[in-house]
């Protein structure tokens, strides 16, 4: 079966499975539901065949994005820097038409040699960083900056641009808060494509690099579970071995094998020759009795409107993290729970004291 029917059929027929558990009011529950997730315009388009369907908000921005993707992508050519997009604009016109999912923003991975040359093409560019601490505030240690274009007549951000998101490496699963970044080997890089003129990794590393978002984003971020359902499903049987390195890389190895056992069980998918799917131990086992892809949504629904749920350090969050990531820094997610750091209760209890911000963020911790 064709995958642009099997998975979003079997995945919508969930989703109305969902939205019933969450008595969601409705005249279409399951497309409210998949809304929550940025997603409605995909199942809409699937379940009509791309006929009755209104001009949607999306279009334009999605296309603006993606110009601008191909305008910086011949700008770092030229500047001889190594990069590749990711993720949301990257599956644009692959799986997705322009406005089929919500897309706040462009990533794109550079070599971490070619970072400096990269902040100077996107400056050269209009963008600047972006530094909100309400919004980004533990994201200012990661190994990558959120950038915003300055509109030239007020010299102010231009909210109606695109945020790129410059990563020269990814955040560590290990811990909740990130520390340090991972970088990519240069095997990935050897094998970087291009297409619809913007260069993106094999389906094999981007199936890896999604799920590394996945689990980054505590399993919340359901557009990107549909984006590796939908690259597992096209991936050609031998590239099982590539996909299963660059997990190991990331420290999603585990992940890999549970969250793919719950897309071969619950969506029928192919089982992919070199992925070892399922537990190989306790937490693999604990980690796989949780997430039925069901309950998993249904998690997730009842979250999707929190943005800053998975940078919000809980018991809940710490104990999926210990169970997902490969070699997970116990004393780091303790220490996270018990004693964040200072910048951490700053950004997320703004108007308390020291004192004040550290009972708050521990009773939310125990709550939760």
């Amino acid at each position: 079966m064709c995958p642009t029917i099997a998975v979003p059929e079997r995945f919508y027929k969930l989703l109305s499975e969902v939205a019933a558990d969450l008595a969601i009011k409705s005249p279409e529950p399951a497309l409210e539901l998949a809304g929550r997730f940025g997603v409605r315009r995909y199942f809409e388009r699937q379940r009509t065949g791309d006929s009755n369907l209104a001009a949607s908000t999306w279009l334009e921005r999605a296309a603006q994005l993606r110009k601008e993707a191909r305008d910086l992508s011949a700008a770092l050519r030229d500047a001889g820097v190594q990069h590749c997009f990711f993720k949301g604009i990257a599956l644009l016109g692959r799986f997705y038409h322009l406005d089929d999912r919500r897309l706040d923003d462009v990533d794109l991975l550079v070599d971490l040699a070619g970072r400096n040359s990269a902040l100077a093409v996107l400056h050269a560019h209009g963008y600047e960083d972006l530094s909100e601490p309400g919004v980004w505030g533990p994201a200012s240690r990661r190994p990558g900056v959120t950038m915003f274009r300055v509109d030239p007549s007020t010299g102010e951000r231009d909210k109606r641009a695109p945020l790129m998101d410059l990563h020269w490496g990814l955040e560590p699963v290990t811990s909740v808060l990130p520390t340090q970044g991972v970088t990519l080997p240069s095997a990935f890089w050897a094998r970087i494509e291009m297409d619809q003129r913007l260069p993106i990794p094999p389906d094999e590393y981007h199936a890896a690099l999604v799920l590394h978002h996945l689990v980054r984003h505590d399993l919340v971020h359901v557009r990107g579970l549909l984006d590796l359902a939908l690259l597992w499903e096209g991936l050609p049987r031998e590239a099982g071995a590539r996909l299963t390195e660059l997990a190991r890389h990331l420290g999603v190895e585990r992940a890999l094998g549970v969250v793919g056992r719950v897309l071969v069980d619950d969506l029928l998918l192919f089982p992919i020759r070199g992925v070892r799917l399922g537990a190989r131990d306790w937490r693999g086992r604990r980690a796989l009795r949780r997430l039925r892809l069901r309950e998993w949504l249904g998690w997730a629904g009842r979250l999707a409107g929190d943005r800053r749920h998975h940078v919000t350090v809980t018991r809940s969050l710490a104990w999926r993290r210990f169970l997902l990531s490969d070699a997970p820094r116990t004393g780091d997610l303790m220490g996270e729970l018990f004693r964040p750091p200072p910048e951490y209760l700053s950004w997320r209890w703004p108007e308390a004291n020291a004192a004040q911000a550290w009972r708050l963020h521990l009773a939310a911790a125990l709550r939760a």
